[in-house]
């Protein structure tokens, strides 16, 4: 079965129809000291900014996406699992609550200008939000897809992106996983990568996505 970088691809980055979506590189997954912190989120911040950097700088609209949950924001089945998953502070109250710094965007990539943050309380960015239709007013065929985790809200966001009929990138250098399941991080994307490339995605390197991107 050939890799995910094997694959012929189906479709061309047209830059004034491409969108880039960054998934979840909140304070709570990224920044240490936080409930979910993923060093392998924190050590790709360098690589995401500077591609977020060049899609503003080509015109790209940038969203950015937090996962956050509370009493009346919250999806039963996560909410059930918060106590066994190590998610509930001393007080009881839950982590990654709206409205505390879990939420907040890292620093390196807080949301400037134009940039679109919003929120989402399960794990694909087009489940219970605007986010599909502003991506179709403003005329988005296809959507760059980055950030973690790989497994949860990335793949999950990918797949609704793909059978919403979007054309979709994955960034491989991008995006990232903490080991869980009984599979280290780099099986996860390994498998991810490959499968979103056989059946979901165009799944490239950011200088790769940016290369095609400056040839359009």
């Amino acid at each position: 079965m050939a890799r995910y970088w094997e694959w012929s691809s189906p479709f061309k980055i047209v830059p004034s129809e491409t969108a880039l979506i960054i998934v979840d590189m909140q304070k709570g997954f990224v920044d240490e000291g936080f409930c979910f912190y993923t060093p392998d989120a924190k050590a790709q911040i360098p690589v995401i900014a500077d591609f977020k950097q060049f899609c503003k700088d080509k015109g790209i609209p940038v969203f950015l996406s937090a996962f956050v949950q509370d009493p009346e924001y919250h999806n039963d089945y996560y909410w059930f699992r918060n106590k066994e998953r190590g998610l509930l502070n001393d007080d009881g109250t839950c982590k990654l609550r709206r409205g505390t710094p879990d939420g907040e965007i890292t620093d390196a990539l807080a949301p400037t200008g134009d940039d679109t943050y919003f929120t989402k309380y399960t794990y694909s960015c087009f489940a219970h939000t605007e986010l599909e239709p502003i991506l179709r007013e403003k005329g988005i065929r296809t959507v760059i897809v980055c950030g973690t985790c790989t497994n949860w809200c990335v793949d999950s966001t990918i797949r609704d992106a793909y059978h919403k009929d979007f054309n979709v990138v994955a960034l491989a250098d991008c995006i990232s996983t903490f080991p869980h399941a009984g599979a280290d991080a780099e099986t996860w994307n390994k498998m991810e990568f490959d499968l979103w490339g056989e059946g979901f995605a165009r799944v490239m390197t950011a200088e790769q996505a940016k290369a095609e991107i400056n040839e359009a």
